[in-house]
């Protein structure tokens, strides 16, 4: 029997992320398509998607740091009663350490770029190329607004952001769901927007900041632009947003994960998960370019790279974990997830480094 949603569920869960919520990855669940599990015995909450019986949470669990374990505990037996095998994605080193005692195989998944708001600045060789872009553009008369529709709505600017949002997907061809948030003007959350035009008044980009540490920190989420607007419109967009929230007292702001990211193959630990997620990372591109998001991401010259993990069941075959989340990320396209799938299929099957050792893993692939 599907489990049924009750609309005032994102509320709760966004009252308790934004009381409790230290992770710059909690505001992504808060969707349509969400589940949350609730605590019993503390203030927590899980958000969740299934995938076939597979229920995938984005980021650590919303507690407090000592509540952690119960919550974890609580949400395993909920887990178990109904069948669901859990995956943790995109969860700190603390978080990996708990669900590694509790017998979860652990991976690194990936690096979370980080700007410390307090030491940040436009100085440096590193960032000299994006310090002439921003330059550059601001010459141009480029500027930058932040759009509040808590205290007014704008529904000629949010016509022209749909149209933009519009163009963005057709050109994409695919609209990635899970762990890429939307923009929910009705629903911010304490989202914080802002938009950037040229001189003639044309819409540039668009960019959306979820808010953690109870609004010490934002996290990037939603990126449109203007796909014939002028090169470096987006490293403008986030640096003169980043610099605002500055000026209001913003510690930090996220820039997201790069996904696979910062795995390295040649240590000898190296397990035989994170060699074919590298694998993904340097030759997979349909929908999802992680490698270019990755260099989009170190032209900030991040302040800090956040290791994240990927934590999952240990009755979850390699196929079905990487097209599980595949799968959550395209929603229900079945190209993503047919294009995915053949590729992990003959990364597994194929080259000797990625065959299965006997025992490792239940072959759970049907």
């Amino acid at each position: 029997m599907k489990e049924k949603i009750q609309p005032d569920e994102m509320d709760r869960a966004a009252q308790i992320i934004r009381a409790v919520g230290d992770d710059s990855q909690h505001g992504l669940t808060l969707n349509p398509e969400s589940r949350y599990f609730f605590a019993n015995d503390v203030r927590g909450v899980i958000p969740y998607t299934l995938v076939g019986k597979r229920a995938m949470s984005q980021g650590d669990p919303a507690c407090e740091a000592g509540d952690r374990e119960r919550l974890i505990g609580e949400y395993l037996d909920f887990c178990k009663s109904r069948g669901y095998k859990p995956i943790f994605n995109s969860v700190s080193d603390e978080m990996a350490d708990l669900l590694k005692s509790r017998g979860f195989r652990v991976l690194r998944y990936g690096e979370e770029a980080v700007l410390d708001l307090g030491s940040y600045t436009l100085a440096g060789g590193k960032k000299g190329a994006l310090r002439r872009n921003v330059a550059k553009l601001n010459r141009a008369g480029i500027t930058s607004m932040e759009y509040c529709p808590d205290n007014s709505r704008d529904l000629s600017l949010e016509k022209e952001i749909a149209d933009l949002e519009k163009q963005w997907f057709a050109d994409k061809k695919l609209k990635l769901t899970y762990s890429v948030g939307d923009l929910q003007f009705d629903r911010s959350y304490g989202r914080r927007y802002f938009i950037t035009r040229d001189a003639d008044g044309n819409l540039l980009t668009v960019l959306s900041f979820l808010p953690y540490r109870q609004k010490k920190g934002y996290c990037l989420d939603v990126m449109y632009r203007k796909l014939d607007g002028p090169t470096g419109a987006m490293e403008h967009a986030i640096i003169s947003a980043a610099m605002k929230m500055k000026d209001d007292g913003v510690e930090e702001v996220s820039l997201n994960i790069a996904p696979l990211a910062g795995i390295d193959i040649t240590k000898p630990e190296t397990v035989r998960a994170e060699k074919l997620m590298y694998e993904i990372f340097t030759n997979m591109d349909f929908a999802y370019d992680f490698k270019n998001l990755y260099r989009f991401k170190s032209k900030f010259d991040p302040s800090i790279w956040k290791q994240r993990y990927l934590v999952y069941d240990r009755r979850i075959h390699l196929v079905r974990l990487a097209t599980s989340i595949t799968n959550a990320k395209g929603a229900d396209d079945p190209t993503l997830y047919k294009k995915y799938r053949k590729f992990f299929i003959s990364l597994l099957l194929s080259p000797d480094r990625y065959r299965e050792p006997q025992n490792e893993e239940t072959q759970d692939i049907h």
